[in-house]
């Protein structure tokens, strides 16, 4: 799975966000972020991603919102204080919220007032600014009042945007005389922000400091060295998860077993309820050929499913050698996420995590760091995933440990940094729930003598 999801491009993502560098998308996009980095109209770091948006248009106003959002921001709800000190102010079709939508009548004291009361407001970080041109206003005085008052509030950063058909030249030079970049549409303005923000936490992000951990570099190495003596260059399941829990990743225990009877001797030992799986070097994914079954409660259920087993894969694999059933203690209750290692051509170890299960490939929600990484890199990966809200409390499951995890994800940047010879590394699924983070499965590929 991690061969297939650390593609070149991904590799360069991850060698950027390491190295502090915002990407651009587009030539668009890397002007937009320019100008808000300009040394004339460089935008202050805003305290927080808290933003007001103030317009005389509803429906650009709307669309800024959502690109804010979109854009990882907040578009907060105003305080009350707030709404009272703006609503005698403007006409009655105005929109006192956020965004604040004082209509097409609002003149330059308007623009004044609403700004003022915006940045004022202690839930505000910053502001998006909005003039769509009517019939009667001179744009120059309304660009002079929104500049003059970003001034006033130099500690929460104002961006503007123009809305003309020739982007409005005329007003954009009164806000850059102010340190106020000018955009001509809402998308540009909230890209902009964005990545001011980004910025504020890039350069507070203390060194990378990879931790010094007790781990047993001599089990794996010793590991690796039977394995290629022997002229395999995939380690047994046993062997696998050895080299995980080598470096103190927990992994669920397990025996295998190459006899029914010895199957139904290990699962009591482990106690029930257990889990089967098929053990044989032309098997990848397991569950593809129906060599996995789960919650076995009895020594009958274990017998029923090794041979369930065996037919299943003989039929799909007809060229399989089973070297025999593994045998493993049912986990715990918890979410299922993918961590793995893969040696990407020009960039080195490439660090997996993302979420998991056998629909891995297809979801495709994963992150990926240059290893070695630190704890801040782990959690940075987790909390950048599209599905990290299934890692928080919901239907009545705690939340995740995600410190532990995070170290489970240090580890495993540390054994990719540690044996170059590992190619390949899946642990798939990585059972993580509020105790931590438990190996359940685990797959290594290494290079050949």
């Amino acid at each position: 799975h991690t061969g297939a999801l650390a593609a070149s491009d991904a590799a360069v993502d991850a060698l950027l966000t390491q190295a502090g560098v915002m990407r651009a998308g587009s030539i668009e996009e890397l002007f937009d972020l320019a100008m808000a980095f300009t040394a004339g109209s460089r935008v202050r770091v805003p305290r927080g991603r808290r933003v007001a948006v103030v317009t005389n248009s509803g429906g650009p106003g709307v669309l800024a919102a959502d690109a804010l959002e979109m854009a990882g921001l907040d578009v907060v709800e105003l305080m009350d204080e707030t709404v009272s000190e703006l609503r005698p102010l403007f006409p009655a079709e105005a929109s006192i919220r956020n965004p604040l939508d004082m209509i097409a009548s609002a003149n330059p004291p308007g623009y004044r007032t609403a700004v003022s009361a915006m940045l004022a407001a202690p839930n505000v970080d910053a502001a998006v600014v909005i003039f769509t041109p009517p019939l009667g206003v001179r744009i120059p005085e309304v660009a002079e009042v929104i500049g003059a008052t970003a001034q006033a509030f130099a500690e929460k950063p104002v961006i503007a945007v123009l809305m003309g058909r020739e982007g409005l030249p005329q007003g954009k030079a009164e806000l850059q005389r102010a340190g106020v970049p000018a955009y001509i549409f809402p998308e540009s303005a909230a890209r902009a922000l964005s990545a001011v923000v980004r910025y504020g936490r890039i350069a507070e992000r203390p060194p990378r400091a990879v931790p010094v951990l007790d781990v047993n570099r001599e089990r794996v190495r010793g590991i690796i060295d039977r394995a290629r003596a022997a002229g395999e260059t995939k380690l047994s399941e046993l062997d696998a998860l050895a080299v995980v829990e080598s470096y103190g990743v927990p992994t669920i225990g397990a025996d295998m077993a190459r006899s029914v009877d010895e199957a139904v001797s290990l699962a009591e030992r482990a106690g029930f309820p257990v889990v089967l799986k098929i053990v044989s070097p032309q098997v990848i994914h397991k569950t593809d050929v129906g060599g996995v079954r789960v919650g076995l409660r009895d020594a009958a259920a274990v017998r029923e499913a090794y041979q369930a087993i065996v037919t299943s894969v003989t039929q799909a694999v007809p060229d399989a050698v089973i070297d025999g059933i593994l045998v493993q203690r049912m986990a715990g209750p918890g979410r299922e996420l993918i961590a793995g290692i893969s040696r990407v051509p020009d960039f080195g170890p490439m660090l997996l995590v993302g979420l998991g299960g056998v629909y891995v490939e297809a979801i495709r929600d994963v992150q990926l760091r240059l290893a070695p990484i630190d704890a801040r890199d782990g959690l940075e990966m987790l909390g950048a995933l599209r599905s990290s809200a299934i890692l928080g409390a919901m239907r009545g499951e705690a939340a995740v440990n995600l410190d532990r995890v995070a170290d489970a994800l240090v580890r495993l940047g540390l054994l990719a940094a540690d044996f170059p010879e590992i190619e390949e590394l899946d642990v798939n699924p990585l059972r993580v729930s509020a105790d931590g983070a438990v190996a359940l499965d685990a797959r290594v590929l290494i290079a050949s003598a």
